[in-house]
């Protein structure tokens, strides 16, 4: 299964940020396949403009923020991230290779995925809907809904994905 293969179509994927080392941050892609959530790195390190203009602060933080229409989750996704993984197979291992961050996970080890709505502190002016909340094997994920987007559908259509796969499997056996 390649991403080029793939149609994004509502309910089969989201536009996601996630925290790690305490203050950085990644962008996803996520897609809610049959059997697997599968998150691509789509985006560096984003940060809100900040400091007086030309300062060095101001000028860093400019080339980290994202510009365009911040309720459309795509302005937060770099084209260029997505290139570098359009050919591979999302399932096999070169795919989680090419960059560490991404993930794929069994929709068999997901525990019950939960809705946040608080928002998230430090996301300053970009616009979000609280956070999805997902375990599986020992780790828990936190990820901030970015521009419009329903976290709590989000989360119910990751529900309904663990049900579908749980269903397929007894069926199956």
């Amino acid at each position: 299964m390649k991403l080029q293969d793939i149609t994004l179509e509502a309910g089969n994927h989201f536009v996601a940020m996630e925290y790690y080392a305490l203050l950085l941050n990644r962008t996803y892609l996520v897609l809610i396949t049959q059997s697997h959530l599968i998150g691509i790195v789509a985006n560096g390190l984003v940060s809100v403009r900040g400091g007086p203009s030309g300062s060095l602060t101001d000028i860093l933080t400019t080339k980290m923020a994202v510009e365009g229409d911040l309720n459309n989750p795509f302005s937060y996704v770099s084209e260029k991230y997505l290139l570098r993984i359009n050919q591979l197979d999302l399932l096999e291992e070169d795919f989680l290779k090419e960059n560490r961050s991404h993930f794929r996970v069994n929709l068999g080890d997901v525990s019950s995925p939960r809705y946040d709505p608080n928002r998230k502190w430090g996301m300053g002016y970009y616009p979000h809907d609280g956070k999805v909340i997902v375990e599986a094997a020992g780790r828990k994920r936190e990820f901030i809904v970015l521009g419009n987007q329903s976290g709590a559908s989000i989360a119910s259509r990751i529900q309904a994905a663990i049900n579908n796969a749980n269903n397929s499997l007894s069926t199956n056996q």
